[in-house]
């Protein structure tokens, strides 16, 4: 089966990851791909560039739009599939295929919801209205929470989504080396305990709060991914640190067992936000599963999707509030100690592997895409 992937941002390392199993379930990829200061990337597979743009930087994208238009009327055969990441370039496909009356399948993923869909303005409520009418007639969604369909669409948004799979952000352990296996036990009795922070180092309330316990002398902060623009001066700002450790990028899945096999216990925790509705409370992230897949101890936001999953799970984490960083840095100075790491750990042994690997998810897409092709 033909697969026509679009992707908003090359680099990212969850497209990559889900290209990676696309190909592997025996469709066959053609790629058109937007690239961006990004994770450095390693794939085989050379796609077709869109172009290159900042993030956020929206209003200076219509050459990338017209660069997707065209590239879909030479790519796109009748009855293609077409997997679609970001809502913007998903609007360019939908008016192709309104245009060109190409009877192609579009599918369309999901891995966060912007804060622009909750926005007052006149764009959010504009883009609001656009994604009322182009959601119902999408062939397949494809969601990285199911709180994305039960809470946004159905109860925040009232749009009945009739096609949708879940594929959460679970470890493909068919990609990883085989040395990932290999989990190092850590003994923290007699040294400063670790604490993990990895991925798009975005959450400036995360960065505060690890600085603060850095200050005090109990713990060491492990910092790997790439600072954002919002958090870019974080990265000066914890250069004299003695206790705060910044390393750099990392690549997926490469990296993944070197990275938490250094660290006692992860920061988790969803970039904060103090608004009650959005993204942050329903999105899961990568280290809630890598965490569970290399059997390290969470950090969790209260009130998240993920933190509610963690305690279905039993005692693998620690809730906080970042409401109030003051009551978080108390709070963990007393919680994170040797002995809870310890017996959280050995909890986590005893966790069935379909809660963090991957499993029938894409046995799954192939059998929907199927059934929709006839």
């Amino acid at each position: 089966m033909k697969v026509l992937f679009i992707s908003n941002n090359w680099a990212d390392a969850h497209q990559q990851t889900r290209l990676h199993g696309l190909t592997q379930s025996g469709f066959i990829m053609t790629c058109l791909a937007v690239f961006r200061n990004y994770y450095p990337v390693k794939y085989p597979l050379l796609p077709i560039s869109l172009g290159e743009i900042a993030h956020a930087h929206y209003a200076k994208r219509s050459r990338i739009y017209w660069r997707l238009f065209i590239q879909l009327w030479k790519n796109a055969d009748y009855n293609d599939c077409v997997y679609v990441y970001g809502f913007d370039l998903l609007l360019t496909t939908v008016i192709y295929k309104t245009f060109s009356r190409q009877k192609i399948r579009i599918i369309y993923e999901i891995p966060d919801i912007r804060e622009l869909f909750f926005a007052e303005n006149i764009a959010g409520k504009l883009i609001r209205k656009i994604e009322q009418i182009i959601i119902p007639h999408i062939d397949q969604l494809v969601v990285t929470s199911p709180e994305f369909v039960s809470e946004y669409f159905t109860k925040h948004r009232k749009i009945c989504v009739k096609h949708y799979l879940v594929i959460e952000n679970k470890v493909h352990s068919g990609q990883l080396p085989e040395d990932t296996f290999v989990n190092t036990p850590m003994n923290c009795f007699n040294r400063k305990i670790r604490i993990g922070y990895f991925g798009v180092l975005r959450c400036k309330n995360s960065l505060n709060c690890l600085i603060s316990l850095a200050e005090k002398n109990q713990f060491e902060i492990i910092l790997r991914g790439i600072f954002m623009p919002d958090t870019s001066p974080f990265e000066e700002k914890i250069k004299n640190s003695r206790n705060i450790f910044y390393y750099g990028p990392y690549q997926v899945p490469e990296h993944l067992r070197m990275i938490y096999n250094k660290v006692d216990i992860v920061w988790g925790a969803y970039p904060f936000s103090k608004n009650e509705t959005g993204n942050h409370l329903w999105a899961r992230t990568n280290r809630f599963y890598e965490s569970l897949f290399f059997k390290k101890p969470i950090i969790l936001q209260k009130g998240t999707a993920d933190a509610d999953k963690a305690r279905q799970l039993g005692s693998i984490a620690l809730e906080i509030d970042m409401k109030n960083e003051d009551q978080v840095i108390r709070d963990l100075s007393t919680m994170i100690t040797p002995d809870y790491l310890k017996s959280a750990s050995a909890l986590m042994h005893d966790i069935t592997e379909n809660h963090y690997q991957i499993t029938t998810e894409y046995k799954n897409l192939v059998r929907c895409l199927q059934q929709k092709k006839s």
